[in-house]
């Protein structure tokens, strides 16, 4: 008698069902796989391949205790919550992985998205890597501040050769030009050395260095600087222009008290520059970084703060006309 396709298929079904049954029924009957027995394991959920999953917290531990998840391994990097990995579930991440810049994932867990250590890099032949930490943290916690950076910059422009002194050039917006050749701390806490004209990036800060120094006395560097080009006067003075909206008197008697050593660094090194508020670029007298060296910069401004400032109106021409593109 010939069997329909049915009736075959509902056989099947019945001879695996019943194949099947003590292993559900009856735990002694077949032993689950990743037990121990003859069975495989699954693979694991971040480790290699073939290892059995962490046990959590409804599985047991040691003489049959429950195991807390803080104390659980899932993805078999070798440390688990309590031991202070922050995703246990991703084996990339935990507290002896290397941290990667700006991929928005804190992978050694130090709740930073930062290396652990900050490193200078030099463009020379052979590259060198050294630990920017140990020789620019002078207050031991761990970071590099402004001030520290100015301090290392004031004291040579490089950290892993011969340089002379630098001043520090603050770039706040991204593909702006570095001055000259120094060396450049990036927001994301790396820094590096610079030749002339290297790009520095998004909010760095730039150490420039300065010129060789001729030793060079406050009026010698006033005239090598070209400041008084603009701001010659009468003997013992200082030319100051002043804008029509400002109290003359005021501006004057106020000028220097005004203007800290570290402005007037930074103006005599890379002169004023900015942008109007309708857009369009401007510098208003030209940096003198490459003239002078720091010594002469700062004798400059100690000979300055003995001139009287000499009022001179200023009216400032208005933003040209944008050029209408031909058509």
């Amino acid at each position: 008698m010939t069997q329909s396709p049915r009736s075959t298929l509902l056989a099947l079904a019945l001879a695996s069902f019943t194949a099947f049954a003590p292993g559900c029924g009856d735990d002694d009957a077949v032993t689950p796989a990743g037990s121990g027995g003859g069975g495989e394991s699954p693979a694991g959920t971040g480790g290699s391949g073939g290892e059995e999953p962490a046990v959590t917290g409804s599985g047991a531990g040691g003489g049959g205790e429950p195991v807390d998840d803080e104390d659980s391994d899932h993805d078999r990097d070798g440390f688990t919550p309590r031991e202070g990995d922050c995703d246990d579930f991703n084996n990339t991440v935990h507290p002896d992985a290397e941290e990667r810049n700006l991929d928005n994932v804190d992978s050694n867990c130090d709740k930073s998205d930062a290396p652990v250590k900050t490193l200078v890099w030099n463009a020379g032949p052979e590259p060198d890597l050294v630990d920017a930490i140990d020789l620019m943290d002078e207050d031991g916690d761990g970071q590099i501040s402004l001030a520290e950076f100015a301090a290392a910059c004031a004291r040579s422009a490089s950290l892993t050769g011969p340089a002379r002194p630098g001043v520090v050039q603050i770039n706040s917006s991204c593909s702006h030009s570095n001055s000259c050749r120094g060396m450049v701390y990036q927001s994301w806490n790396e820094l590096y050395e610079h030749t002339c004209r290297a790009m520095n990036g998004c909010s760095g800060w730039s150490c420039v260095e300065t010129a060789e120094d001729q030793d060079r006395d406050g009026p010698a560097a006033f005239k090598a600087a070209t400041c008084d080009h603009c701001h010659s006067g009468s003997a013992g003075s200082f030319g100051v222009k002043v804008r029509p909206t400002e109290d003359m008197a005021t501006y004057v008697a106020e000028f220097w008290e005004r203007r800290s050593d570290l402005y007037l660094q930074s103006i005599i090194a890379f002169g004023i520059d900015g942008v109007h508020p309708e857009g369009y670029a401007y510098s208003n007298m030209p940096g003198s970084y490459h003239l002078l060296s720091l010594a002469e910069i700062d004798r400059l401004i100690a000979y300055l703060r003995t001139l009287t400032p000499e009022g001179k109106s200023f009216d400032p021409m208005a933003p040209a006309d944008p050029i209408e593109p031909s058509n």
